[in-house]
């Protein structure tokens, strides 16, 4: 008589249960076999839904506390595995209900799975959610935050600056009320200078004492205030009705200068309702509140003197050399020496050295020297935490320290004292990268003196120009040794120098607004011109073809750039870019756009002297493996007798040293009949680099209403490096060979 399974199941739950303790140990890694148990009492419940809910609760917890499932459902299969050989057993006389009961387990197995499935996918699936609003959020403040750069870099007007950063703020935060208040030291008072939008009500001017309300609190306290409800506390109460509409929610910040831990203000964020603002909210809001204190401080740092202003100039100038050297190559130990000497010569003192971290063997070697000698750099090197270069590697800190030579037992130069026996002073500076210490850079001067604080910011500024050098060598290297990485490496390197860049344009834009000497305001609008003609590039070649930029675009980015700063306001000037499809690698893009720069600029200064009105033209073209880019103006011209070789202006030489150095092509200036007449044979009134003469077209030029005597055309042609694809992609020159040849000797 066959056996009903079902009703089997339910008499002999127990028995099953033992059967399985007794298979499994009772005991599975260590713990009561609670499984198996609800698993038997599953298989034998008429509706198991309530246990099948008992698994999907505990996947969740499971998920929760980040175990693996895998590990859960093979432990449950095994339990399974057990309870089949028992029912194997006991319907061993009975084959139609050994094979019901199997159904049955089998159906229980998928049941199980789905709800262990159900439970934990639930956990995942929320985190996932809470992830992606976590990265929404973390996105919306860098658009803030990159609004707010763009306002501080933009404008020196502080009204405008804080204009924005309240509404920016508030509008990230959701709040409805974003204030920023300004300390004032003289009267001992914080002054309301920027809402998004609410004003007091008691009119435009709006000040409170330190320690008065919840602004006055933070400030005089320096700690940030987060409240759900501001109103509970009678102390914020009446700033908190200050305005039209009573705010809860408060998030306050102190704006400090942690330099000198200076006060600058507060900028607090409220809500109409409580609100609970989180932890993120508020180092978001600590970020802004640097941000301030950083531009504010500045502006008030750079009101200098005409005296400081021409010693300012000067530094600046010889820092945009050094930043323009390191953007245009990647031969680290050339720009390493010029580091060195540059520093020496700016900081005052008599002798320097790098010292770099070799990450393969931890010790700190010489790669650079000025005023020792050369051996110098062959000596051993040190140990992170030896002589006062290692201790400022270890420390991340400048070391400064008088005698230390004489006295230190692990100094550097403790066996070669000859070679310091007039030096007293050492500075070591650390250089550091955001992948860690990479060495350090060192001064020394004969006076017994530590270095003024000065002084100590102009070495620390070349130790970070020294540090970009060699990590932009050491990102090169990379993208060499690894295709996958290449482009990122490159966006890094384009993105930090062209903020370098721009931070050095930024900087004297500000001292020209200053300047009161007519010299030195054109002076810094040159450098200006040309340090943004580098940034402008470096732009261009971080975008979609990642260090490729056509030549049309560099020249209308450099023409943007002349337009704004070296046009005069009488000069109606007409600039054109012709379009170009040539392109040009980083190597080229740097140097073509200093070299379009200084020849329009050149136009400018001197083509259309005492004019009201010229036009240039920017061509470009590829002529077989070569670029050939003219800058064309109808301006006078060039005077009788003009040798490009004899030429001793700074613009004409730097172009003619790039063009020959690191473009491998050739530079030509002629007078021709019109803009587009080729230079090759073509009349002229001077000699140009290539030999070109002849004497003065007198036909009038059809185009771009030129003067009738002609135009002035500077022709630069170099080998092209890259080739364009039918699709209008860009591709490398297989083994460089149009560069190959251009190198070789006439």
């Amino acid at each position: 008589m066959a056996i009903d399974q079902d009703s089997w199941l339910r008499a002999n739950s127990a028995r099953l249960r033992d059967a399985l303790d007794e298979r499994i140990g009772g005991h599975v890694d260590g713990d009561p076999d609670e499984d198996g148990h609800t698993l038997v009492a599953a298989l034998c419940a008429e509706e198991p839904t309530q246990l099948l809910t008992q698994f999907e609760a505990s996947a969740r917890a499971l998920a929760q506390r980040g175990g693996l499932l895998g590990g859960r459902m093979e432990a449950i299969h095994r339990r399974m595995e057990a309870m089949g050989r028992g029912l194997d057993e006991v319907f061993a006389d009975d084959v139609s209900a050994r094979a019901a009961a199997r159904a049955r387990l089998t159906w229980l197995v998928a049941e199980v799975d789905g709800a262990l499935v159900r439970g934990y996918q639930a956990v995942a699936e929320r985190r996932f959610d809470d992830e992606a609003r976590r990265a929404g959020r973390g996105l919306g403040h860098v658009v803030a935050l990159q609004r707010i750069n763009a306002a501080a870099n933009s404008t020196m007007d502080l009204a405008e600056v804080l204009q924005t950063t309240a509404s920016a703020v508030a509008e990230n935060l959701g709040a409805d009320l974003c204030a920023i208040f300004l300390f004032d030291e003289l009267a001992r008072e914080l002054q309301l200078r920027a809402t998004n939008g609410p004003r007091p009500q008691s009119g435009p001017r709006y000040t409170l004492m330190l320690g008065e309300g919840y602004t006055g609190s933070v400030a005089e306290h320096g700690h940030p205030l987060r409240m759900r409800d501001a109103t509970v506390d009678p102390q914020f109460a009446r700033e908190c009705g200050a305005y039209a509409e009573t705010y809860h929610g408060l998030l306050a910040m102190p704006i400090i200068f942690f330099t000198v831990e200076k006060l600058v203000g507060v900028i607090s964020v409220q809500t109409a309702e409580p609100r609970d603002f989180t932890a993120e909210e508020s180092r978001f809001l600590e970020v802004v509140a640097g941000q301030l204190a950083m531009y504010i401080e500045n502006g008030r740092l750079y009101e200098q003197t005409d005296e400081t202003l021409r010693r300012k100039v000067h530094e600046l100038s010889t820092l945009h050399r050094v930043s323009a050297l390191v953007t245009s190559t990647i031969e680290l130990k050339g720009v390493l020496e010029i580091i060195v000497e540059q520093a020496v010569q700016l900081s005052g003192a008599d002798r320097s050295i790098i010292f770099e971290l070799d990450r393969a063997t931890s010790r700190l070697r010489p790669v650079a020297v000025y005023g020792f000698p050369s051996a110098v750099v062959a000596r051993p090197g040190l140990e992170p935490g030896q002589c006062c270069a290692g201790r400022a590697v270890r420390s991340g800190e400048p070391s400064l320290q008088v005698d230390c030579m004489r006295g230190d037992a692990g100094c550097f130069f403790r066996d070669h004292l000859d070679t310091t026996e007039d030096l007293h002073s050492a500075l070591c500076v650390p250089l550091v990268s955001t992948h860690g210490a990479l060495g350090a850079l060192c001064v020394y001067s004969a006076q017994r003196h530590l270095f003024s604080h000065h002084q100590l910011q102009l070495v620390v500024t070349f130790a970070n120009v020294a540090a970009m050098a060699m990590e932009n060598a050491r990102l090169f290297e990379q993208t060499r040794e690894g295709l996958k990485i290449k482009g990122i490496l490159l966006r890094e390197m384009h993105h930090r120098v062209k903020n370098n860049l721009q931070q050095v344009a930024s900087i004297l834009s500000m001292q020209r607004r200053r300047a009161k000497a007519p010299q030195a305001e054109r002076i810094l609008a040159e450098s200006i011109g040309r340090i943004q003609g580098i940034a402008a590039t470096h732009d261009l070649l971080s975008r979609e073809n990642l260090g490729v930029a056509s030549v049309d675009d560099i020249a209308r980015k450099i023409v943007g750039i002349v337009r704004g700063n070296l046009v005069p306001p009488h000069l109606r000037l007409d600039l054109a870019v012709e379009p170009c499809s040539a392109h040009v690698p980083s190597e080229q893009a740097t140097t073509l756009a200093i070299a379009l720069n200084e020849l329009i600029a050149n136009a400018i200064e001197h083509g259309f002297a005492g004019q009201t009105r010229g036009h240039i033209r920017v061509s470009g073209r590829r002529d077989g493996e070569m670029i050939v880019v003219r800058v064309a103006d109808d301006g006078e011209g060039p005077p009788p007798g003009f040798d490009l070789e004899k030429q001793d202006g700074l613009g004409l030489q730097v172009v003619r040293s790039l063009v020959g150095s690191d473009l491998h092509g050739s530079f030509e200036i002629a007078r021709v009949a019109t803009a587009d007449s080729p230079l090759a044979g073509e009349v002229a009134t001077g000699t140009g680099g290539g030999g070109v003469a002849g004497t003065a077209s007198d036909a009038p030029t059809t185009r771009g209403g030129a003067a009738e005597h002609g135009w002035t055309v500077a022709e630069l042609r170099f080998p092209a490096m890259l080739v364009d694809d039918k699709e209008g992609g860009v591709g490398e020159i297989g083994e460089d060979a149009t560069l190959a040849r251009a190198r070789e000797p006439a």
